[in-house]
């Protein structure tokens, strides 16, 4: 699959690394595509791993991941330019009491957006194992389809991902997942991780 990381930061980075291991192949869109930076990052991932403007990535990409800090949501999709049907996973953070999941819906119209990869730290993203067990991430959306398709590269990455539902569902986790938060970072940092534990279901490996 062709994958566009808008965003080669901890999180960006991170997940583009295992999905090329996977075999996929990802696209970083930057403003310094050929910066030292953005070098070092495509030569400890390897021949999978690519570098672009950010419009040339997205168009690039059947899946576009925005990684990017909430105050750049507006600046990249405007640079990505026409997200039509393509799925638009939403990884961003907004800390100004508006909704990162709204954000993303209104300025990229008629994309097939996907809220995922946004409720752990990149610690965790970055291992997501933990004894035998691996980290759930959370997951919503509307297009059945392409959170299918995100529960997918979630997997192949190592996670447990859980279908939370819809835009309203997914805000009530993240707000069991703050509560969560200043709890347990004072004792654990920040590289612990939840998982769901269920019956209805096989669990994954």
């Amino acid at each position: 699959m062709n994958i566009a990381m808008i965003g080669s930061g901890q999180i960006g980075g991170t997940l583009g690394k295992a999905w090329a291991a996977k075999g996929h192949r990802v696209t970083f869109g930057s403003r310094e595509p050929l910066g030292e930076r953005m070098r070092a990052l495509l030569e400890s991932i390897g021949p999978n791993a690519a570098a672009a403007s950010v419009r040339e990535a997205a168009a690039f990409g059947e899946i576009v991941v925005l990684a990017v800090p909430g105050t750049e949501i507006e600046r990249v999709l405007e640079e990505a330019g026409s997200l039509r049907r393509k799925i638009v996973v939403n990884a961003t953070i907004l800390f100004d009491g508006r909704s990162a999941d709204a954000e993303v819906r209104r300025l990229a119209d008629g994309a097939r957006v996907v809220r995922a990869f946004h409720t752990s730290t990149w610690e965790a993203l970055a291992n997501p194992r933990f004894g035998e067990a691996n980290a759930t991430l959370f997951l919503s959306g509307d297009d059945e389809e392409a959170k299918q398709a995100v529960i997918r590269l979630g997997a192949e990455a190592g996670f447990d991902m859980v279908d939370a539902g819809g835009a309203e569902a997914m805000a009530e986790v993240e707000k069991a997942l703050y509560s969560f938060w200043t709890v347990l970072s004072p004792r654990f940092g920040r590289d612990y991780a939840i998982r769901v534990l269920r019956r209805e279901e096989a669990q994954p490996s």
